[in-house]
């Protein structure tokens, strides 16, 4: 015990410089959006979807980091618009199909029974989507801000390959 120095004192008495802390975007390197540290361009890149994270993707040319994200964030919003379509076509294809076969078999309500019951089924695959696009909206956001370089379920490595392949840390 006699060897060892004193807490927060290098060996012969001399004191510890002072530790500098670093914020989570600096290991990304600088940005040429306004001045912006990189985790938050990252994060703010899943905001007004996809208007923003547009602007930031083209503004920004050696940041690949800050690209990955901004490139995720169109994918996911492309992605939720896409499966908004689609639902909402099945739906309204399930709707008009039950009800026109309702009718042309003198109208015993058994076709239009299932084709609702089939509507109610894809109204809660639109809720379920809908949850899962925000969960991933959320986790986009979170990595972004928090300066992590996490793929999203398969819109990560399109996203990636677009921005210019992998984003290495600056240091």
């Amino acid at each position: 015990m006699g060897d060892q120095p004193p807490y927060g004192q290098q060996p012969y008495g001399q004191p510890m410089p002072p530790v500098q802390p670093q914020s989570a975007g600096a290991k990304w390197g600088p940005t040429s959006i306004g001045g912006l540290e990189a985790h938050i361009a990252a994060g703010l890149g899943y905001f007004f979807t996809p208007i923003l994270p547009l602007i930031f993707f083209f503004m920004e040319k050696n940041n690949r980091f800050v690209r990955f994200h901004a490139m995720q964030s169109i994918l996911l919003g492309v992605a939720a618009v896409v499966f908004y379509i689609v639902v909402f076509i099945l739906q309204t294809v399930i709707f008009v199909g039950s009800s026109a076969a309702d009718s042309a078999t003198g109208g015993t309500g058994a076709i239009g029974a299932t084709g609702g019951l089939v509507g109610c089924l894809i109204s809660c695959l639109y809720g379920i989507g809908s949850l899962a696009f925000l969960g991933f909206w959320i986790w986009g956001l979170i990595s972004g801000f928090t300066g992590k370089y996490t793929k999203l379920p398969i819109v990560g490595g399109l996203a990636e390959r677009w921005a210019g392949g992998p984003a290495q840390p600056a240091y």
